[in-house]
């Protein structure tokens, strides 16, 4: 067993702050001056922030590159970027802050067991912008990761359940949710979310459903078996707990695909009432380049709308992109209208 393999803690030693979190709160501090953070930079802030190296076992790679993420995700929710009517600026502007982060080039086993590879910021700030999320909105996560879904809808006032099975990703969204206001005890859960709709509490229903689930692994359940539909799985346990009038924002594997026998049901299902697809928008591997791997994507829209609804199927939008810019001018037509919802 390498240092890279070694099993990664749950719960961080707290020393004041989590240990993560205080690395996090370094790097935002680094991210709100505009200065680059070099991989050495990140190794020895968390030697700093973990009381050992990195060669030392005091911390894993995985451990510097989620509280370097979750830095980043809190500068974003204090930031509160206006995504308007034309994001390009705003994805650009978090393009620009992502890419003061080191590249994530070392992966660990776990990463790869529990599919670790979280929503690029920008991508987030997308699936975020064609949602429509806004204050009073409800949200649900199913798969939460470091935040970054999470922190563009609480920066748009909306209240957000969270989700996530890894303990110390988990402690992260707890921060990040009591930053925003809310109180993680009630609106974060630490469960499978291949599961999820038997899981959550029956009173926690979405206006919106932004999500990125694993897009092949089962979170340890079949061991190293490759599983196609679990991303998909993930998708219809959400749907679920969708509410007439929300949308399910989606990022996939590419290999989702209609014509796929694999995933025909699937198609079946989000396009059948009470559910329209929307969009459908393939994104090119360079997004996630600089997050450990290089994977074709693929980002759905999804409404839940009412019987009387005509399909309006031939207004679905089907397209291939390489970059974020592109995908957000194919997305345009299909950008629900940010409402202000009053209990």
């Amino acid at each position: 067993m390498t240092l890279f393999d070694r099993p990664e803690p749950d719960v961080p030693t707290a020393l004041g702050a989590p240990r993560p979190e205080r690395l996090a709160r370094l790097v935002e501090s680094a991210l709100a001056s505009s200065r680059s953070t070099t991989p050495a930079d990140l190794f020895a802030l968390a030697a700093d922030a973990f009381g050992g190296t990195l060669s030392e076992g005091a911390f894993s790679p995985r451990d510097a590159y989620d509280a370097a993420e979750f830095g980043l995700h809190l500068h974003l929710l204090r930031l509160r970027l206006p995504l308007g009517d034309d994001p390009a600026a705003a994805l650009a502007e978090v393009e620009r802050l992502s890419g003061l982060l080191p590249s994530q080039t070392r992966r660990t086993t776990a990463q790869n067991d529990y599919q670790q590879f979280s929503t690029p910021a920008a991508y987030a700030a997308l699936c975020a912008w064609v949602s429509g999320v806004g204050e009073g909105d409800r949200v649900i996560e199913p798969s939460a990761g470091t935040g970054a879904l999470c922190a563009f809808a609480l920066a748009a006032g909306a209240s957000v359940h969270a989700n996530e099975l890894c303990g110390r990703r988990a402690d992260l969204l707890a921060s990040l949710l009591a930053e925003a206001g809310q109180d993680p005890s009630r609106t974060l859960t630490r469960e499978n979310a291949d599961h999820l709709d038997a899981i959550l509490p029956p009173g926690v229903r979405a206006d919106v459903l932004l999500m990125n689930p694993p897009f092949s692994q089962t979170a340890g359940r079949l061991g190293h078996r490759r599983v196609p539909t679990v991303g998909t799985d993930h998708v219809l346990q959400a749907l679920r707990r969708l509410d007439e009038g929300g949308r399910l924002v989606a990022v996939l594997s590419a290999g989702v695909r209609r014509g796929k026998p694999t995933h025909r049901a699937f198609f079946g299902a989000v396009d059948r009432n009470p559910f329209r697809l929307r969009a459908d928008v393939e994104v090119g591997e360079a997004v996630y380049r600089p997050y450990g791997t290089s994977v074709r994507t693929r980002v759905l829209v999804v409404d839940r709308v009412s019987g009387g609804e005509s399909s309006g199927r031939g207004d679905r939008i089907e397209v291939a992109v390489e970059t974020l810019a592109d995908a957000a001018a194919a997305l345009t037509p299909a950008r629900r209208a940010v409402t202000l919802r009053v209990d």
